[in-house]
């Protein structure tokens, strides 16, 4: 076991797993901080622009959708409509035939 240099050069940081002190490295004398990098000048940015562009960008998005949605169940119900019209139609026009053709029987 070893002794320790003398206190003031060393601080005691807890103990190891044998129970002897742990001390920190020691500081060189000639150390000194580091001196902090300068400061970049802060620029100013128009973040009150920003928000409210996004917000509006977010808007427009939302109804460019509603109008695509409007537009695809818009054709959708329209081709639902053509269909039933169609049908519809031929089942009327194939009534009507045969109601000619039993009124030129008759007379």
């Amino acid at each position: 076991m070893t002794t320790p240099p003398p206190a003031e050069q060393l601080v005691q940081i807890g103990y190891d797993m044998a129970g002897q002190p742990m001390y920190a490295p020691p500081v060189p004398l000639t150390y000194q901080p580091a001196q902090p990098y300068p400061l970049a000048p802060i620029k100013a940015h128009p973040w009150g622009a920003y928000a409210g562009l996004g917000c509006l960008g977010v808007l427009a998005f939302g109804f460019v959708i509603v109008l695509v949605g409007f537009l695809v169940f818009g054709f959708a119900i329209l081709a639902a409509v053509l269909a039933l019209t169609v049908v519809a139609l031929t089942i009327c026009v194939l009534v009507l035939r045969g109601l000619w053709k039993d009124y030129r029987k008759a007379s």
